[in-house]
Parts: structure tokens; C-alpha cells; sequence
């Protein structure tokens, strides 16, 4: 039972991140004044979000959080496995990259908060993906993904994430009665859509 609970504790997790970009994007601000559509669906977003909760249920998993001293120790060495182990480059090499991104990924001439400083979103919410891809880039793509299931038992039948219609829901269209993880990819390609026809380069 520990180790489904912690599997379905993951699946909500990341849920809860999809819905955060898709929040985003449709007016979340969890600062009022400061719109956050600049952040939403950034291509390193949910990838980062989906290895760090298959890493934090294997602490889990493995007994390392007793303490939240323990545990944050123990996420420390497992990201920085996890990032060896993915081929992560020096900060310095990183920045180089990045700076060659200028004008496809990123635009440096515009600033916060301007939504298309951001020029390249991936609009996918599955929890099985790869990173976006960066061009040029040979190395193959580390898939990542959650399970649906364990053992016999299938989350979906005994876990729904719900998100119900609040007072200030900004652009968000009305649900029917309230939002499931099976609503995400329909508002997400919705936001795809509108960003191709709003783009400014």
C-alpha cells in the first residue's frame, strides 16, 4: 500500500504541474499584477517537473525521508546522478547553448514580463515524454514517463485529480461540473492554437 500511495501521490504531483502551465498560460498570477503567460508551457518545464517526482518517489521508495534533512540531502545526490547520468553540460557550456537559442527559443531584446521574450513552448502535458528537442542537438532523448498502474491496481479507478470553478477563473472557459487531467490536452492545444496566431517574432 506505501508503494501505491507514493506512485499515486506522484501521478497527482504531476498532474497538479501540467495544470500549473495550463493555469498559466490562461491567466494565473499568483502575484497579482504580474501575469505569468511568459512562464507557461516552457519547454524545460514539465520534463524537470516529471524527473523530479520519479526522483522523489524513488527516496521515498528507499526509506530517505525520515527528516527533511535526509531527504533534501538524498534529492541533492540523486539529481546530480540523474543529471550525469542525462548528460548535463557545465554552467558555462549551458549559457553558451542558450545564447545560441537567442531568436529561436528566446527572444533577449524583449523583458519580463512579455510573453513571446518566450518564442518556443511545448504544449504536451503527458506524463511520458522526451525534452523538447533543441536544434542540432544529436544525442538521443531520454524518455521519461509515470505509471498507471501497480501491481493489479490502476490509479485512474481509485484516484481522480479535480479541479472545480472558483471566482476568478480570468480566461478559463467554464467546465462542465470541474477539470480532470482528461481536459488538459484540449485546453492546451487550444493555447498552441492561439499562440500561432498571436505571435509576434
Amino acid at each position: 500500500r506505501y508503494a501505491l500511495a507514493a506512485w499515486m501521490a506522484a501521478h497527482i504531483a504531476f498532474q497538479l504541474a501540467a495544470w500549473h502551465e495550463i493555469a498559466q498560460w490562461y491567466g494565473y498570477e499568483s502575484v497579482p499584477g504580474f501575469p505569468e503567460g511568459i512562464s507557461a508551457f516552457s519547454p524545460e518545464d514539465l520534463y524537470s517537473n516529471l524527473l523530479g517526482t520519479r526522483l522523489a518517489v524513488s527516496l521515498i521508495l528507499d526509506g530517505q525521508t525520515a527528516t527533511l534533512g535526509m531527504y533534501n540531502a538524498a534529492m541533492q545526490t540523486a539529481l546530480n546522478q540523474a543529471l550525469n547520468q542525462l548528460g548535463a553540460s557545465p554552467e558555462n557550456i549551458t549559457r553558451f547553448h542558450f545564447d545560441m537559442l537567442d531568436g529561436l527559443w528566446w527572444n533577449s531584446l524583449r523583458r519580463v514580463p512579455e510573453k513571446f521574450l518566450v518564442l518556443r513552448r511545448n504544449y504536451d502535458v503527458s506524463d511520458s515524454r522526451t525534452p523538447t528537442k533543441v536544434p542540432g542537438e544529436q544525442a538521443s532523448q531520454q524518455r521519461l514517463a509515470l505509471p498507471h498502474y501497480w501491481k493489479t491496481y490502476r490509479f485512474d479507478m481509485l484516484e481522480q485529480f479535480q479541479l472545480w470553478p472558483g471566482s476568478h477563473m480570468e480566461h478559463l472557459p467554464e467546465p462542465h461540473n470541474y477539470y480532470t487531467a482528461i481536459d488538459f490536452p484540449a485546453l492546451a492545444a487550444f493555447a498552441d492554437g492561439q499562440d500561432k496566431i498571436t505571435d509576434v517574432r
